[in-house]
């Protein structure tokens, strides 16, 4: 996908670049964070040993710097945008020409991962648009089925379920032969 970059955001990229080694792919930015979309394998080389390539841009552009590594899996890049928070489920359906993203996330996630007024899953959604495609991202609040499976207690099987028993004879006995067998 081509990607159209604004003066700012090419003197972003160019000074980010210079600065990490780092090849940035896209670069996004507002009012309080600038997020940068690296190249795969260069995500180490733009944090820099113990964060400082983080802290040096953070400095120089006065604003909070995220980091996401791209890639061409577009499951793992979605994983990637929304690092370091764990994804319990990413899946994709496509609508005609248009690509959606679904992530299954744990419910106590739901607030953080879209953010104040919708800006982290709007975020979200312009860079994997930008570099993917993606026409929207949905967000499913709730555990994986196996998962819940694990923390349910296991449950007794009712009769249509439940194993047939092997059956016992058992031989009816005489008057006489119970006073001998009390004997």
């Amino acid at each position: 996908m081509k990607v159209k970059l604004n003066t700012d955001d090419i003197m972003k990229i160019s000074f980010f670049e210079k600065m990490t080694g780092a090849h940035v792919m896209d670069s996004i930015s507002d009012d309080e964070k600038i997020v940068f979309v690296v190249k795969e394998g260069d995500i180490g080389a733009a944090i820099g040993k113990g964060g400082e390539n983080v802290r040096n841009a953070m400095e120089k552009f006065g604003k909070k710097i995220d980091l996401i590594e791209y890639s061409d899996d577009l499951k793992q890049f979605v994983r990637n945008i929304f690092a370091p928070a764990k994804l319990e489920d990413v899946w994709i359906k496509k609508f005609g020409d248009d690509l959606v993203v679904y992530i299954r996330i744990h419910p106590k996630l739901r607030k953080s991962m879209i953010g104040d007024k919708g800006k982290n899953i709007d975020r979200a959604v312009s860079i994997a648009s930008r570099l993917a495609g993606v026409k929207n991202i949905k967000v499913v609040a709730g555990l994986r089925k196996d998962s819940r499976d694990e923390r349910r207690p296991a449950r007794t099987p009712s009769k249509e379920e439940a194993p047939e028993q092997p059956k016992t004879e058992t031989k009816e006995q005489t008057p006489e032969e119970n006073v001998k067998n009390e004997q």
